[in-house]
C-alpha cells in the first residue's frame, strides 16, 4: 500500500486489520509515516452476535445455538444497513460454496427491518415450518415475471444444483407470527438479508 500509494476506503481496512488480528490504528501507524490520509481513517466497528446455524444446502432444522455457545464478532458500523438490527448465522454445508463456504459467518437484516420485500439476485435465509418443526437454509433469491420466486444454491456440487420454488412472492413473505399453529402444510418465509461475510480461509488445491 505505501509503495503503489494506495489508500484503501475504511471499510476495507477494517477488515483487514480484523483478518490479520491487527487493531487499526496498529496498522495505520504501520502504513503511515505519521501523516494519515483521511480515506485510512479507522472506521468505526459494530459488535454482531452469532446466534445459530444455517444449512447451506436442503432445508434443515433451524439452529439456535444456546446463549452460553453464542458469541459476537465486530464489523464496520458504516453503510447502508449500519442503523439496522443485524446479527450472525454460521454457514454449514456445501450448496452456497461459491460464495460462501462452509464455516463462513455470515451478517443477516430482516425484511421485517428493512420494511421490504427481498429483490431479484438477493442472497437471502428463508426458513419453513410444518407443524412444529421448522427450518432454514440459505439461497439466492430469483423473481420471474410470472410471479413465482425461486431459491437457487450456488455449489460446484452436482448435487446442489436445482432451485426450491416458492410460488409467489407474496406467499413467502407472510411472517412467521401468521403462522399460527397451522400444520396443515408448509409454510415459508423469507426471513432476513445477507449483507456482510466472514469468510475462512482455506488451502489452494492445486490440479
Amino acid at each position: 500500500m505505501r509503495r503503489r500509494h494506495h489508500s484503501p476506503k475504511a471499510d476495507k481496512l477494517a477488515a483487514l486489520a480484523q483478518a490479520i488480528n491487527l487493531p487499526a490504528e496498529t496498522l495505520l501507524s504501520a502504513l503511515g509515516d505519521g501523516d494519515h490520509h483521511p480515506a485510512l481513517a479507522p472506521s468505526p466497528l459494530t459488535p454482531v452476535r452469532v446466534k445459530g446455524a444455517v444449512q447451506a444446502g436442503a432445508w434443515h432444522s433451524a439452529i439456535e445455538f444456546p446463549l452460553l455457545d453464542q458469541y459476537t464478532i465486530t464489523s464496520p458500523a458504516n453503510g447502508q444497513y449500519a442503523a439496522c438490527p443485524r446479527y450472525g448465522l454460521l454457514v454449514r454445508g456445501d450448496s452456497m460454496n461459491q460464495m460462501f463456504p462452509d464455516g463462513t459467518v455470515v451478517e443477516v437484516v430482516n425484511f421485517s427491518d428493512l420494511g421490504r420485500k427481498p429483490q431479484d439476485g438477493e442472497c437471502v435465509v428463508a426458513i419453513r415450518r410444518d407443524g412444529v418443526d421448522m427450518e432454514a437454509t440459505l439461497k439466492i433469491v430469483q423473481l420471474r415475471e410470472d410471479g413465482s420466486a425461486y431459491l437457487w444454491p450456488r455449489s460446484t456440487d452436482p448435487e446442489w444444483q436445482t432451485p426450491i420454488r416458492l410460488g409467489s412472492l407474496d406467499e413467502a413473505m407472510r411472517h412467521y407470527a401468521d403462522f399460527g399453529d397451522r400444520s396443515d402444510g408448509p409454510d415459508t418465509e423469507i426471513l432476513a438479508l445477507v449483507v456482510w461475510a466472514h469468510q475462512p480461509v482455506g488451502k489452494w488445491a492445486w490440479k
